[in-house]
């Protein structure tokens, strides 16, 4: 059970991460940055597909589902009652 519950830490660590770093990108793109290493010469010069943004959507709600049914799936084993063994 500690095995679960450190998996499920793991897991919503990660979910956090996934779901906070768009916004951290963003905002460094904002202040004149490169979006951490997306934009080498800041977003003046970025250029991207016209199919970027649909590829980072999939990507990032693809971990997040995934991420997500790790959490649901953690959380069902730790509310499963445990089984008694009857000795009798």
């Amino acid at each position: 059970m500690i095995f679960i519950r450190v998996l499920l830490g793991a897991l919503a660590a990660v979910l956090v991460v996934v779901v906070v770093l768009p916004a951290f990108v963003l905002f460094d793109l904002v202040v004149g940055g490169t979006g951490l290493g997306l934009c080498p010469g800041a977003i003046g010069t970025c250029t991207t597909s016209a199919f970027a943004l649909v590829e980072l959507v999939a990507i990032l709600g693809g971990v997040v589902v995934v991420v997500g049914g790790g959490i649901v799936g953690c959380l069902h084993v730790l509310s499963r009652p445990r089984r008694r063994v009857n000795t009798s």
